[in-house]
């Protein structure tokens, strides 16, 4: 006796919403999950999707100057979300809000209880910050905030 092959949850998910008429849903959770491949990693921790209606992707963003910048590359944008999650659901366009996320820090390392610094000199204190692009633009404020 052979057994049927068993579908993914994902899939089972996918038809249970779609059954209910709400299929925008599954492809929602879907593109959060892949909004780091999507995006890129920068833009993803500054910027999530929020809400799909009417062909329409409301993505939340840390500030103006995020809604901005990625306003001017939304075309871009929606290729890559076609090329990556489908076109099963089509996202026609993109409307930018400016909301809270949490900070980019708690987002890449959720903090741990008796995480301590690392031993050595760091007289800017910024060996915590893992991101070194980040550490090093602080390390030049830092430098230039102190020879005032």
């Amino acid at each position: 006796m052979r057994r049927k092959e068993a579908a993914s949850l994902s899939s089972i998910l996918d038809a249970f919403l779609e059954s209910l008429g709400i299929p925008h849903v599954a492809f929602l959770v879907s593109l959060r999950k892949r909004w780091p491949e999507i995006a890129g990693s920068l833009v993803s921790r500054n910027a999530t999707p929020l809400s799909l209606r009417n062909g329409v992707l409301t993505i939340v963003v840390r500030n103006h100057a995020w809604a901005q910048e990625l306003q001017m590359g939304k075309a871009t944008m929606i290729g890559r979300i076609r090329e990556t999650a489908g076109e099963r659901i089509p996202v026609n366009d993109i409307r930018f809000a400016v909301g809270s996320l949490p900070p980019v820090e708690e987002a890449e390392n959720p903090p741990s209880e008796g995480a301590t610094l690392p031993a050595g000199p760091d007289p800017e204190g910024l060996s915590a910050i893992s991101d070194p692009e980040t550490r090093e633009s602080l390390r030049a404020l830092h430098r230039r905030s102190s020879k005032r």
